[in-house]
């Protein structure tokens, strides 16, 4: 009976997070194997199963291990051989930033977020030269931190969910690569929140001509602005109502 009802609507069904996936997978359209020759045990779309599980449970590798051995996960997604701490690291390693986009943009393809958010960060990397570092110090100078540069846009209200990044091998400001992804957002009548990093007359207005909002604290240019004063005496008293 309550099966009827779901199907006629009457009751809200909510997915669970195995349905979510299986939809997830299947949009996606990936090919059985990713390999042409070599090892086939695992197809496609178990490995990129089982990197999802992974990063979503926010574990060590061999506690997910361990753990996804004992619950029902290899029987939902038909493994026939179990899975061991190398293989998923070598999954890990395994896909692309390309696909990453394509798994984003399906899963926000039903969203109509209200209220999104954009900030970089610096990863720091773990190449880095302690004998520069102590040469440098010597003579008097100060050492440059070596790191990568992630931009991502974020829903912050709903589900939290990230719907664009850029990630960059070295150091940039945010302008430039907010140009970038906010040139790909493809939501309308959005209030985008930035900080004052992101303060720019251009970015400004490609998001009004986008039928969006960006908000950002105005700078402070010491008296006259060479730019644009009316459009700054604009971007000043939105930003304190």
């Amino acid at each position: 009976m309550i099966r009827k009802l779901v199907q006629k609507q009457l009751i809200p069904h909510e997915n669970s997070f195995r349905q979510e996936l299986n939809k997830l997978i299947l949009s996606l359209g990936l090919p059985k194997y990713n390999n042409k020759t070599g090892n086939k045990q695992f197809t496609t779309a178990q490995k990129l199963s089982a990197v999802i599980l992974y990063f979503r449970s926010q574990k060590s590798l061999i506690n997910f291990c361990k753990e996804f051995e004992e619950s029902q996960w290899p029987k939902w997604l038909e493994f026939k051989y179990p899975l061991r701490k190398s293989t998923l690291n070598d999954w890990v390693k395994l896909f692309d930033l390309k696909l990453i986009k394509k798994i984003l943009d399906e899963t926000n393809s039903g969203e109509k977020p209200e209220l999104v958010g954009i900030d970089g960060t610096g990863i720091d990397t773990h190449f880095k030269s302690r004998y520069y570092e102590k040469r440098l110090k010597e003579f008097g100078r100060k050492p440059k931190s070596n790191y990568h540069k992630l931009d991502i846009i974020a829903d912050m209200n709903g589900k939290k969910k990230i719907f664009d990044f850029f990630f960059l091998m070295k150091q940039q400001h945010d302008i430039p690569v907010a140009w970038r992804l906010l040139k790909r957002f493809k939501f309308k009548n959005v209030i985008i929140v930035a900080d004052r990093g992101y303060f720019d007359f251009g970015l400004f207005d490609l998001v009004k001509n986008q039928n969006n909002y960006i908000l950002f604290p105005p700078k402070n240019f010491r008296g006259k602005c060479k730019h644009n004063n009316l459009l700054h005496k604009k971007i000043k008293t939105n930003y304190h109502k």
